[in-house]
C-alpha cells in the first residue's frame, strides 16, 4: 500500500463516522510546486481551481493540457516494431496473408481475451484468410494454451496458431506443438520469466527484454499493434486483398477500450488514447454484436467507461464464468443482427445466474473473513476457501472481499471429490500478487500460478492452503507500509454553489478514469443531510438532499451500502447535525433531464478527525 501519513490528511479527518482516512491526492510535487501549477492553469487554461489542483499533481500543464483532454493515436500510437520479436511476427503473419494460410486463434475467456482474439480474426478474415478460434473451457481445459487443443487447430489445417493473451507460462504445451512442427507465435501481456516458452516468436511487453515501455497494455493493445505492423509490413509488398483495400484499424478501437477498460490496466499515455477513441467508435454501433449487448445491458447513454466496465464486461465475462467461454469472442466477431440478438440474450441470462452463485457464495465467504479478522484483526490478507465453489465467480468474490475489508484477498474453490483447488486474488497498491504467486510456486507452495500486481490466479491442493497462507501473511505484512484502515483520495473540497454544470463538463474533458486515473472526489463541507430514504426492492440504496445553504440544494445518493459502515454512518448523520460527505458528481440525466447529481462514498463530522 501507499505509505499514508499524517501530514496528507485532507481537512483533517483521520476517522470518519465508517472508520475511514481522508487523504490529500497524491501528487508528483509539492504541496506549493503542485499549487503554484494549479494557479497557471486556472489562468492560463480557465480550468476550474478544484480539477486544476488535481491536473497539476499528474504533471498536467497548460501546455499538455490539450493533447491530455484529446489524446489521439496519431500523436500516441508507437512504432510497433519497438517491441521485441515484432517484426518476425509481422513477417509471417504477412507471409500467410498473402499465401491465404488458415490461422489458428487461441484465446483467454475473459473480456480481454475475447476482444483480442476477436482483433486477430477480424483483420485477418478481412485480410482474405480463414481463421479459426478455440476459446478454452475454464473446467475442463483451464486457462492457456492445451497440447490437446493446439493439435485440433493443427488438424483443421491451421499452419500458423496464435495464443493471444495468455501463453506466455505455457512452456509444456507450446514445447509439445514446437517437437510436433507447429509454428505459433505468442501475444501476451502477462508477466514473462526468464525464460520465454518455446515459439516462433513471443511478443509481449512485460518480457524481460523488452524496453518498449509498454507493459501497460492490455493483451487487446498488444493485438492492436502487431496488427498495425502487420498491415505496413503488407504495404511493403503491395498486398491487394480481396476486397481491394486494407482494413482501416481504427474499426477496431471499440473493442480495445472495452478490453482497456475491462481488463483494469492504467489508463495513461496510448491506454488513455484507446479509450478515448475507442469510445466515439462504440457510439456509432458499428458492430451487431455489442450493439445487441448494449441494448439488452440497458445502455441507454453514450458509451462510458462506466458501462464497459459495469454493463457491456460482466455478460461477456459470464459466458467464461459458467462454461460457455466462445460466446464472448462469437459475439465480437462477425454475427448478423439475429445471432447477435441470440448470443447477447444467452450472455444476459448466463450474467443473471452468475450473479445468484456469486451472491450465496460471497455470503459464506464474507462471514469466513469477518470471523479470521474477530480473532486477528491486523490480519495483513485474507485466505478464504469452501468445498464445492463455483470457481467461475471466485475472482468476483475476491473483489468483493478486498474492497469491502481492504486488504489482499485470496479465493479458493476446492474441488470436493479431488481436493484439487483453484483460487483468484485481488489486490490493492503495492502487493505484487502476481510475483508472490510466482514465488509460492517456485517453493513447491501452489502447483501453478501467476497473473499482475493487482489481479492473479493460482492452483493448489486442499492440502497446500495452510502453508500457502502462512507466506502470503508473511511476505505481505513484510510490504504493507501502513495499517489496513481504509482511505479515499480527495481532490478538492466544494461549496454547492461550486458545484455547477461547467464543473461537470471539465470533469467529462479530462476522462477517461479507472485504474491509475482516478475519478476525483470531492468534499462538500458544511452541510446538512434532509429529506432522507431507502429506496430499491431492498432497501439497499440512500437517497437525499444535501444542503449548505450556497446555493439550490443537491440530490444525493449511496448505492449498494446496506450492510456496510456507510449505512451506519448516513443514518447517525441524519440528524440534522452539520457534516462532511465525500464522493463523485455525476450528471443525472433521469427522466429526460439534466441535472447535478453527487454520489456519496462516505461522511464525517468535524469531531471525527
Amino acid at each position: 500500500m501507499e505509505e499514508i501519513l499524517d501530514d496528507n490528511l485532507f481537512l483533517g479527518i483521520s476517522n470518519s463516522l465508517t472508520g475511514a482516512k481522508w487523504l490529500k491526492t497524491p501528487s508528483d510535487y509539492t504541496p506549493s510546486e503542485t499549487q503554484r501549477y494549479a494557479e497557471r492553469l486556472t489562468e492560463l487554461a480557465d480550468v476550474p481551481p478544484a480539477i486544476a489542483y488535481y491536473l497539476a499533481g499528474k504533471g498536467i500543464s497548460a501546455e499538455t493540457l490539450p493533447q491530455f483532454i484529446s489524446p489521439t493515436l496519431r500523436d500516441l500510437l508507437p512504432d510497433p516494431f519497438c517491441m521485441q520479436a515484432v517484426d518476425i511476427a509481422a513477417n509471417r503473419l504477412a507471409d500467410a496473408v498473402v499465401h491465404q494460410e488458415r490461422i489458428g486463434i487461441f484465446g483467454d475467456y475473459d473480456v480481454d481475451g475475447a476482444c483480442a482474439a476477436a482483433i486477430c480474426s477480424r483483420i485477418l478474415t478481412l485480410l482474405g484468410c480463414e481463421t479459426e478460434i478455440h476459446i478454452p473451457d475454464r473446467f475442463s481445459e483451464g486457462y492457456g494454451p492445451n497440447i490437446t487443443a493446439l493439435e485440433a487447430l493443427s488438424a483443421k489445417g491451421c499452419s500458423l496458431i496464435l495464443t493471444v493473451d495468455c501463453g506466455i507460462t505455457a512452456h509444456e504445451p507450446l514445447q509439445a506443438a514446437h517437437a510436433a512442427g507447429m509454428e505459433v507465435i505468442v501475444i501476451d501481456h502477462h508477466l514473462s520469466g526468464p525464460v520465454l516458452p518455446e515459439a516462433l516468436c513471443v511478443v509481449n511487453p512485460n518480457r524481460l527484454d523488452d524496453e518498449s515501455g509498454l507493459g501497460y497494455l492490455c493483451a487487446a493493445g498488444v493485438c492492436f499493434l502487431v496488427m498495425v505492423a502487420v498491415l505496413r509490413a503488407l504495404r511493403e509488398r503491395n498486398f491487394t486483398p480481396p476486397s481491394g483495400v486494407l482494413p482501416d484499424l481504427r474499426e477496431e478501437l471499440d473493442l480495445v477500450a472495452l478490453a482497456t477498460i475491462c481488463d483494469v490496466v492504467p489508463l495513461k499515455a496510448l491506454n488513455r488514447a484507446f479509450v478515448k477513441q475507442g469510445l466515439k467508435i462504440m457510439a456509432g454501433r458499428r458492430k451487431a454484436g455489442l450493439n445487441a449487448l448494449a441494448d439488452i445491458a440497458g445502455m441507454n447513454e453514450a458509451p462510458s467507461p462506466y458501462a464497459l466496465g459495469f454493463q457491456l464486461g460482466p455478460r461477456i465475462n459470464a459466458g467464461g464464468r459458467l462454461g460457455h467461454s466462445d460466446l464472448g469472442v462469437k459475439l465480437l466477431s462477425f454475427p448478423d443482427a439475429g445471432e447477435a440478438a441470440f448470443i447477447a440474450e444467452e450472455l444476459h441470462l448466463l450474467n443473471a445466474k452468475r450473479r445468484d452463485i456469486e451472491a450465496s457464495i460471497l455470503a459464506s465467504a464474507e462471514l469466513q473473513a469477518e470471523l479470521q479478522l474477530a480473532s486477528a484483526p491486523d490480519l495483513p490478507a485474507l485466505v478464504i476457501s469452501g468445498e464445492g465453489w463455483h470457481e467461475g465467480v471466485i475472482g468476483i468474490v475476491a473483489g468483493r472481499l478486498k474492497d469491502k475489508f481492504n486488504r489482499p484477498s485470496f479465493v479458493i474453490a476446492i474441488d470436493p471429490t479431488t481436493k484439487l483447488g483453484k483460487g483468484s486474488a485481488r489486490g490493492v497498491a503495492g502487493i505484487r500478487l502476481g510475483d508472490i504467486i510466482v514465488g509460492a510456486a517456485q517453493r513447491g507452495l501452489v502447483t501453478a500460478g501467476g497473473g499482475h500486481d493487482l489481479a492473479a490466479g493460482l492452483s493448489l491442493t486442499a492440502e497446500q492452503v495452510p502453508s500457502f497462507t502462512e507466506y502470503l501473511q508473511d511476505i505481505v505484512s513484510k510490504n504493507l507500509t501502513d495499517n489496513i484502515q481504509k482511505h479515499y483520495y480527495a481532490a478538492g473540497s466544494l461549496s454547492l454553489a461550486g458545484c455547477t454544470m461547467s464543473l461537470l463538463d471539465w470533469l467529462d474533458k479530462i476522462s477517461p478514469f479507472g485504474a491509475a486515473a482516478a475519478e476525483p472526489r470531492f468534499v462538500l463541507t458544511y452541510c446538512q443531510i434532509k429529506n432522507a430514504r431507502w429506496m430499491g426492492t431492498e432497501k439497499q440504496h440512500f437517497s437525499c438532499i444535501i444542503d449548505d445553504g450556497t446555493a439550490k440544494p443537491l440530490r444525493a445518493v449511496a448505492f449498494g451500502v446496506t450492510g456496510t459502515p456507510l449505512q451506519d454512518a448516513l443514518q447517525k448523520a441524519n440528524d440534522g447535525s452539520s457534516v462532511m460527505v465525500l464522493g463523485k458528481l455525476r450528471k443525472d440525466s433521469w427522466r429526460g433531464g439534466e441535472n447535478i447529481q453527487f454520489h456519496i462514498e462516505d461522511i464525517a463530522t468535524s469531531s471525527t478527525s
